[in-house]
């Protein structure tokens, strides 16, 4: 069991629901947090993904907001769990920073 966040864009104020949904990465229950790198299309690192970040609304998958605060507390919480080395479900692992990121679509 996991939880995802992502970065919403352009939402529509009449439904609320975004023209662009950014995956920042997963949660998972025992396992670092895998960030998503999304080709490095936004960020190639984490300080550049603080700064990105720094303007923007993070939610988790239930559309809950979550404060950059308690976003960066919990990455840095699951830093202590056990990372997958790229050896198991996901070999395309890439590792930045002592970060766990993903260079492809996952959920």
């Amino acid at each position: 069991m996991g939880t995802n966040y992502y970065i919403k864009e352009n939402i529509c104020p009449l439904c609320k629901r975004a023209d662009k949904e950014i995956h920042l990465g997963k949660s998972s229950s025992g396992w670092r947090f895998m960030f998503n790198y999304n080709k490095g299309r936004y960020y190639k690192d984490i300080k550049e993904m603080q700064k990105w970040l720094a303007d923007k609304r993070i939610e988790n998958e239930y559309g809950e907001e979550v404060s950059h605060l308690d976003f960066w507390d919990m990455v840095q919480d699951k830093q202590k769990e056990k990372s997958d080395g790229g050896v198991g479900k996901y070999r395309d692992l890439i590792i930045i920073d002592s970060y766990d990121f993903y260079d492809r679509e996952f959920s």
